[in-house]
């Protein structure tokens, strides 16, 4: 039987429009996620640049290839209801690098974001609160907090 859980992690993604082909990045957007892991001295689980072919797309689709460039790394699923200690497991080694973020920032025309990614089964919830520390670190970096919910029925 499933469980509710959530994981968190931080993403650096182009900024950007979306229209039929998804996101596609202003031109200051576009970055080389390998820059962005040498700056930080943080290995990401997932990455792209844009141009980069999206797997299980077929190569016709407008969306073939990515329009935007994206980083992600800290991902945290410590703690499987508790998202406020999955925010602070994320931001640990973050909080070290604030400058170096803050020069990404200047670099390049992009967005930080802490996203929460919960799977809800049977309406048990998570816990989704965020302390102050939380809150600094978004504050100082410009950092977003963005959901990406899954719900799931009775079984």
């Amino acid at each position: 039987m499933e469980h509710t859980h959530s994981y968190t992690y931080f993403a650096i993604c182009s900024n950007g429009e979306i229209g039929n082909a998804g996101l596609q990045s202003t031109e200051a957007g576009i970055f080389d996620p390998d820059d962005i892991t040498k700056l930080l001295c943080i290995e990401p689980f997932s990455k792209w640049k844009k141009g980069d072919r999206r797997k299980h797309v077929p190569e016709n689709s407008p969306t073939a290839q990515y329009g935007f460039s994206m980083w992600c790394a800290e991902k945290s699923e410590h703690d499987r209801l508790d998202v406020e200690k999955q925010c602070l497991n994320t931001i640990k080694k973050l909080k070290q690098k604030i400058p170096e973020l803050l020069e990404v920032k200047s670099l390049y025309d992009v967005n930080f974001t802490i996203y929460i990614v919960p799977y809800i089964y049977n309406e048990e919830p998570p816990l989704v609160s965020f302390n102050k520390e939380i809150i600094e670190f978004c504050y100082l970096t410009g950092t977003e907090i963005g959901f990406d919910i899954y719900v799931y029925g009775r079984e």
